[in-house]
């Protein structure tokens, strides 16, 4: 593939002698267009859209050191300075605690930095998690398996498939008592859940419960 040359044409080398270096660019530039974006000699209407869109890192690990990923405290230091009236999408390689990669931030023409992603894929199921704008992770799993009476355990966030262990400290947990079988028939059935956060890696629960159908809960957690 021809490279683009600057300067043609030249000014001092005849048209007729010229124009295969200005055909050659043309088309060099109809081919780097042509990344992301539908190229010009596309002749649908959607042509110069964009197919998608790759974002060199504004800055890395080696021009910003890991750990350069801590919300709320420090996003990377190496970011565009704010441009009052527009705001910016960009990205920066970062650690952020759980994996090294790209990670994707919106700067406001104010100055406000926020990242909008984290460094892990995203999975749905009984039990997983995801991650909202401004870098709040948020997870979510069930307990099964409990029989009538009080249960009190340490659990992993790990034991859960599809869960991690949060990489800086874990805000806030709830849950409620599910249960797999009929409705309870007694009014005086009851189901009962506390938690007490022990560590961004850990939780411990106590489940108390006098019915059968009762089977465990469902819990949800917040951190960074």
């Amino acid at each position: 593939m021809s490279s683009y040359q600057p300067g043609i044409p030249t000014g001092t080398v005849n048209l007729d002698v010229d124009y295969l270096n200005i055909q050659a660019n043309f088309q060099q530039l109809d081919t780097s267009f042509g990344i992301d974006h539908l190229p010009f000699s596309n002749q649908t209407a959607q042509n110069g859209y964009h197919q998608n869109i790759h974002f060199n890192p504004f800055s890395t690990t080696v021009t910003n050191p890991p750990n350069n990923y801590v919300p709320a405290t420090s996003y990377p230091a190496s970011v565009p300075a704010a441009t009052p009236g527009f705001g910016q999408l960009f990205s920066c390689q970062v650690n952020d605690g759980i994996n090294l990669d790209e990670a994707l931030f919106w700067l406001s023409g104010g100055n406000r930095l926020s990242p909008l992603t984290r460094n892990f894929a995203p999975s749905l199921g009984t039990s997983g998690k995801t991650y909202l704008p401004g870098g709040i992770i948020m997870q979510w799993g069930q307990q099964a398996g409990l029989t009538s009476g009080i249960t009190t355990a340490t659990v992993n966030f790990t034991s859960y498939a599809n869960v991690i262990a949060f990489p800086n400290a874990c805000f806030f947990m709830t849950g409620v008592p599910f249960y797999t079988g009929s409705a309870p028939s007694s009014t005086s059935s009851f189901a009962d859940v506390w938690f007490r956060l022990v560590s961004k890696t850990q939780f411990r629960f106590t489940f108390n419960t006098n019915s059968s159908s009762t089977d465990g809960f469902m819990w949800l957690a917040l951190g960074n």
